[in-house]
């Protein structure tokens, strides 16, 4: 197996607020470091965890949601009546 297909294991036990220690090696090898973001996935019953990919953007590359957009989008998620007003208020202050 090339070194890249190697597979690396180590066995960690997590805390008891259920934080875990990465290994070195696997954040080395990753470019994990203390800023990085990660993203976890669930998978089966696998836990998946990979470097994000944060991107930079500018303000032109926003677009603003009609409140209609806005309405249909909250629907189409099935949010609870209570959710749906409260991310509507927020959404609402942010074009203020």
């Amino acid at each position: 197996m090339s070194e890249q297909g190697k597979l690396m294991t180590k066995i960690v036990k997590p805390l008891s607020r259920g934080q875990i220690t990465i290994p070195i090696e696997f954040r080395k090898k990753l470019g994990i470091g203390s800023n990085t973001i990660l993203n976890l996935s669930l998978k089966g019953n696998k836990i998946e965890i990979t470097p994000a990919v944060v991107r930079e953007f500018n303000e032109e590359e926003l677009r603003e949601y009609t409140d209609e957009e806005i309405s249909q989008f909250l629907r189409d998620d099935k949010i609870d009546k209570d959710t749906a007003k409260t991310v509507k208020r927020l959404l609402s202050e942010r074009k203020l």
